[in-house]
């Protein structure tokens, strides 16, 4: 199931369609990312948000001064950001 993730938190998560690359017994699989010197990088096999065609923006939410997600802007101070998807795996069940 999809959830709703501010591009930030969307950067932490795993992609299952990265491949990264993995010695075994001398061979390995190709990655797809820039990968290179027969290291696995996984900090290259996360989710690339707006970066990736299968990301779908839906709104945007705000940020308070001390990180909390807000839906409105009380006092100006506000930071908005935009919230979306990995629609490779279809649209969020039972909202965000």
């Amino acid at each position: 199931m999809s959830t709703l993730h501010t591009e930030q938190e969307a950067k932490t998560k795993w992609c299952p369609y990265a491949n990264v690359y993995v010695a075994y017994q001398g061979t390995g699989a190709a990655g797809n990312r820039g990968l290179g010197d027969g290291q696995a990088n996984t900090a290259k096999a996360l989710c690339l948000a707006s970066g990736c065609m299968a990301w779908r923006k839906v709104d945007q939410v705000g940020i308070g001064p001390n990180g909390e997600k807000r839906d409105r802007d009380m006092d100006g101070r506000t930071r908005w950001v935009d919230r979306g998807y990995c629609g490779a795996f279809g649209a969020p069940v039972g909202g965000s």
